[in-house]
């Protein structure tokens, strides 16, 4: 009788402990993904024997295989997954972890030398972890060459404050020569601070950037009304000097959605590169598109009343006026 008392008062006392250790649990488990030699990889995650039933066996990539028990092993604190390929992993690769948790910190040890640290969430009973978001590479330079000149054609035309300060400089601007020099001008400014900030050598929060280029889309606005009043403004006179400066401040947003890709270390030339290319890519289709537009309606001589002519303005303005105002107001409440 003593033995069934002493056996329940244990079991009492353990199932505190438990309580006690869960009732701090915060659902989001502690990962790590380290890469080793060979195309050899151990992705472990915090998990102490009692929650070990939790982490079952990740779906791993094609072409990759578990080397030892798939069902993991107990080393210590922590459960282990080890897993192997013919090739490492790319950026094109995604592990799907079927784990009973809210979410996990990972951190990636690439065999480079190189980290990677993210927040993946549980979404419908799985942990997707794309490779892409943890600084893998490409696997090739062929491959990051196609993935970042891509990635820089879907920047440029996805993003539309750039592509409505283009827009407004192609309207100030015309002839052939003067628009060229206007939009290399733009191209080489935001090239060179694309570069600076790719390699760390210049440093801007991301939201007074975003703010500063509402502003310089609002600047063309008011030029181009104050060009219908008779007044030449600075754009008309020093076309490219206006869009050599604000292309600084364009070339810093790049970077910032360039950096948000998640970049591999030996893949920054590269990336910088193809990058810049896929933006001017974008770049040059739209301005081609815009001028193709101009010339259809000069060529079928159609009438646009005047008054029909500023209202592109004043909607370039007050979208560019309400981005300046809800940025401005991201750096104050963050200040």
């Amino acid at each position: 009788m003593t033995q069934v008392v002493q056996s329940w008062m244990l079991a009492i006392a353990l199932s505190f402990v438990t309580a006690s250790v869960f009732a701090h649990d915060i659902g989001v488990s502690k990962a790590e993904l380290v890469e080793g030699s060979s195309n050899q990889y151990q992705l472990r995650v915090h998990a102490p024997a009692m929650m070990a039933a939790r982490f079952s066996s990740p779906q791993l990539p094609e072409g990759f295989e578990f080397t030892a028990n798939p069902r993991g092993s107990q080393l210590g604190l922590w459960k282990a997954f080890e897993f192997s390929g013919n090739r490492p992993l790319t950026a094109d690769d995604m592990l799907a972890l079927p784990w009973e948790r809210d979410g996990i910190m990972l951190t990636v040890y690439w065999a480079d030398g190189s980290e990677a640290r993210t927040l993946f969430k549980n979404e419908d009973g799985l942990i997707a972890v794309p490779m892409s978001d943890v600084k893998a590479s490409s696997g090739s330079w062929v491959a990051a060459s196609k993935r970042y000149f891509f990635l820089g054609i879907e920047h440029i035309l996805l993003g539309i404050d750039h592509l409505l300060f283009v827009l407004g400089l192609l309207w100030i601007v015309r002839g052939g020569l003067s628009l060229l020099k206007t939009i290399t001008a733009f191209t080489l400014a935001h090239s060179i601070t694309l570069g600076l900030a790719t390699f760390g050598l210049v440093s801007l929060a991301p939201a007074p950037v975003e703010a500063c280029i509402a502003l310089s889309i609002v600047f063309l606005a008011v030029e181009i009304m104050r060009a219908r009043e008779g007044q030449t403004g600075l754009t008309h006179r020093y076309p490219w000097v206006v869009a050599f400066a604000f292309g600084l401040l364009h070339g810093l947003g790049f970077a910032g959605a360039l950096s948000s890709i998640g970049l591999a270390q030996s893949e920054i030339p590269i990336a910088l590169l193809f990058f810049n290319i896929g933006v001017e890519a974008g770049q040059i289709l739209f301005v081609l598109a815009v001028i193709a537009a101009m010339q259809a309606v000069d060529t079928l001589k159609v009438k646009i009343p005047s008054w029909v002519e500023v209202i592109p303005v004043y909607v370039i303005g007050t979208l560019a006026t309400y981005w300046l105002f809800t940025r401005f107001s991201v750096i104050a409440v963050g200040a």
